[in-house]
């Protein structure tokens, strides 16, 4: 089986990674290659293993530092993403690939024209994008098949046909279990809508040591509610690799996860309980989903008072009962199987 992969086109697919998406995709795509799959990733310059001459440009905030935020671009950025979206969409229909998976946040990959281009598979790793809702809207069924992270994310996009669900994976063999002991950790990106200064604050009422992970996605977003808040409890620690961080999760009682969004899914949260660390979690999006064998975990959203609550909760888990969950549902080799079905089923048709 030949199949191109198309990635988000903001970050390089590449350690540290920006995000869960970039993870997601370098998962799936080494996971692919291993059981003898030929992929072409199609990703933002900077990227392992990808497609280069057709990479997209990525986000370069040179000069604009101080506006950096994850979801808006420099000036001139949307256009040369745009273009870069027409080359690839250009490429692929003229392409012999027997299947593309779509796993961009962008609408040109559903616009490809399905009399010319290899079935499409899309993954939804988003709540519905307006742009991307109006291409599905105006398309129907020549969108090509959709997968979803969650149920919560599937019942979200008004689409032609049900979405397959299919849970994102962990590598539990990377994330292994560690033995706790250093208090509660945070990890993930710095922005305002992953809301880690609700997990300070949360930690600091319960009189519990806090290490925060994860690169500063909002500088003023860190500046203002982050930084003022760290001290000798509370320490940030920086992007780091993921064997590192694998490593600081194990050591942690606890990891607290803290959307103030709808949460597609939760990456942050299956590699905790794969290091075998019980979860605490604002109930949202696909993390109530995750989460829905210990509902004693799950806090009222934003409520800093019932976070700590839920805390407490998860501190009583077996740390064995944690990583079961992870193993027993999460597995990356279960999501691989499941992927591998879907893109058998699409080729059927």
């Amino acid at each position: 089986m030949k199949v191109a992969v198309v990635g988000p086109s903001r970050l390089p697919i590449a350690p540290p990674f920006g995000g869960g998406l970039e993870v997601f995709v370098h998962r799936l795509v080494t996971a692919l290659r291993h059981r003898g799959v030929s992929v072409d990733l199609f990703a933002a310059r900077g990227s392992v293993g990808h497609h280069e001459p057709l990479e997209f440009p990525g986000v370069d905030w040179t000069g604009f530092e101080s506006l950096a935020r994850d979801d808006a671009y420099p000036p001139g950025g949307v256009e040369s993403e745009t273009q870069a979206y027409l080359r690839v969409r250009e490429y692929l229909e003229a392409s012999d690939y027997d299947l593309i998976h779509n796993n961009s946040t962008h609408p040109s990959m559903l616009m490809l024209d399905p009399h010319q281009a290899p079935p499409l598979l899309t993954t939804l790793h988003v709540p519905p994008q307006p742009n991307m809702q109006q291409t599905v809207d105006t398309l129907g069924p020549a969108n090509g098949r959709f997968a979803a992270v969650s149920h919560f994310t599937a019942r979200q996009w008004n689409l032609p046909r049900p979405a397959d669900v299919i849970h994102n994976g962990v590598d539990t063999e990377q994330w292994r279990p560690g033995p706790g002991g250093d208090g509660a950790v945070w990890f993930g990106r710095i922005t305002r809508e992953k809301a880690p200064h609700l997990a300070i604050d949360a930690c600091r009422r319960l009189g519990l040591p806090l290490t925060l992970i994860g690169r500063s996605a909002e500088p003023a977003y860190f500046e203002r509610e982050i930084r003022p808040r760290l001290g000798p409890d509370i320490r940030w620690m920086g992007v780091r690799s993921p064997q590192e961080i694998a490593a600081t999760v194990g050591r942690a009682d606890v990891a607290l996860v803290t959307p103030q969004w709808d949460e597609p899914f939760g990456l942050v949260t299956i590699e905790a309980l794969s290091c075998a660390t019980p979860v605490a979690a604002f109930s949202r999006g696909g993390v109530t989903e995750v989460l829905q064998d210990t509902p004693d975990h799950l806090a009222i959203p934003d409520d800093v008072d019932d976070l700590a609550r839920a805390v407490r909760a998860a501190l009583k888990q077996p740390r064995s009962q944690a990583r079961a969950i992870a193993v027993e549902r999460f597995d990356l080799q279960i999501m691989l199987r499941h992927y591998m079905e879907l893109f058998e089923g699409v080729l059927a048709r």
